[in-house]
């Protein structure tokens, strides 16, 4: 029978000691989570949330101290081995793991070797990813002389090798430029896609959730707050995405039109300025430009505004979860 639920965390706790005290420092507290077989999951919280923690233990590197799990339908205690022999984890700095003395290429065949590939299969298999990835052109660079972006695809390269079904990604796109970041998320939905692999990962971005997660867990003092869609967690919030455009006054057909957009939940026009408000500004800011031009309407300038993560955060942890 197949997993439906690739991950399975029921009442999880995890203590730490605290140096020189008899205190302990509780890190995850009563944590219960399912993350489904082929979604992009999104982990998210501040430092010290237990993020990471909770992570170890789903990918069988800590052990809790209380509560049950299964990862892919192993128990977290007593087949740990078995979990991380069939999942991937990426650090969020690409150079963990990344050998500078060694080629991009040889990176990869050592990378392949402690994995215990089988021997027929290293050669076509580093070529696979190299294509995959697009760095082909670099297998004979060394890592430090190509861009951190494509340092971060030599990670997840390396997590792809064996092509296990889980890949646990920390804060893949943290300290990227804006082109390598874009690269990196891209690469996220094709191996999600074309490979099927569930992918668990940690962002602080909102647009990077709201792209690539179908669902996201905020954590707060070692405790899921909430757990939903990025477009339900707006909802709750009640804050939506806000375009104001200066411009002419729009005819009434004009606004008629822009407020039949079914995601247009509030259209107002004031001392040269029209406001919309509506949910996912990305998807829908071209329709709205192309009604006001349609309608002959003069448009001088666009601004935007979308809730953050730090919005929903906030609101969330201060308000006990949604």
């Amino acid at each position: 029978m197949a997993i439906e639920n690739v991950i399975e965390m029921r009442n999880i706790t995890k203590r730490y000691k605290i140096r020189k005290s008899r205190e302990r420092f509780t890190a995850l507290d009563d944590v219960s989570l399912s993350i489904r077989k082929g979604e992009i999951f999104g982990l998210l919280g501040s430092n010290g949330a237990g993020k990471t923690t909770l992570i170890k233990v789903m990918s069988g590197l800590l052990q809790a101290d209380e509560g049950t799990g299964e990862t892919l339908g192993y128990d977290i205690y007593k087949d740990h081995k078995k979990i991380r022999a069939t999942v991937s984890l990426v650090a969020p700095t690409a150079d963990v793991g990344t050998d500078n003395n060694l080629t991009v290429r040889q990176n990869l065949e050592f990378w392949a070797v402690v994995y215990d590939l089988e021997r027929e299969k290293r050669e076509e298999r580093i070529d696979e990813m190299l294509d995959f990835l697009e760095l082909r052109q670099y297998e004979n660079h060394w890592p430090m002389s190509i861009s951190a972006g494509n340092r971060q695809k030599l990670a997840i390269a390396r997590s792809l090798l064996v092509k296990n079904p889980v890949v646990f990604l920390d804060e893949p796109t943290v300290k990227l430029d804006a082109k390598s970041a874009a690269a990196v998320r891209e690469l996220v939905k094709k191996i999600n896609l074309e490979f099927g692999i569930t992918v668990i990962m940690t962002t602080h971005y909102i647009y990077e959730a709201e792209e690539l997660c179908e669902r996201v867990a905020i954590m707060h003092k070692g405790k899921i707050v909430s757990c939903d869609t990025v477009a339900n967690l707006r909802r709750n919030l009640q804050r939506y995405d806000e375009i104001v455009i200066t411009c002419d006054q729009p005819t009434t057909e004009a606004l008629n039109a822009i407020t039949a957009i079914p995601v247009i939940v509030s259209c107002e026009y004031a001392d040269g300025k029209l406001t919309v408000g509506l949910e996912n500004i990305r998807s829908n800011l071209l329709e709205i430009l192309k009604v006001l031009r349609g309608h002959g309407v003069s448009i001088t300038e666009v601004a935007t505004n979308e809730p953050t993560l730090e919005d929903i955060f906030v609101d969330t942890i201060s308000g006990g979860g949604v």
